[in-house]
């Protein structure tokens, strides 16, 4: 019985991280569709490095980037718009590859 229970235990843990690790983040209310190479701009109005892979998510409204830093950290980005929506940012190396607004001009 007891063997049976933590084997239930398990399969819930499971379960619940394989449905978090497919959840995407929401773009909030008033978000519109972001082109695939204005994302690329914003990414790279960001972050130093470069792309590796740019999906389109939910029809044009989320665009999801992969982007290696110059340290070869890969960095998951999700954009939307209008501008430069940044909805989430993960990985190793942010702080490293981020180009600060006074490193613009």
């Amino acid at each position: 019985m007891a063997v049976m229970r933590r084997l239930v235990i398990l399969f819930g843990l499971i379960g619940m991280a394989a449905l978090a690790a497919l959840a995407e983040p929401v773009p909030p209310p008033g978000t519109s569709p972001l082109t695939p190479e204005a994302a690329l701009a914003c990414a790279a109005a960001r972050y130093r490095g470069e792309a590796l892979r740019i999906e389109e998510r939910q029809s044009g409204r989320v665009q999801e980037l992969r982007w290696r830093t110059p340290a070869g950290n890969v960095l998951e980005i999700r954009l939307t718009g209008p501008g430069c929506l940044f909805l989430e940012v993960r990985g190793v190396g942010q702080i490293e590859a981020r180009i600060l607004p006074e490193e613009d001009s």
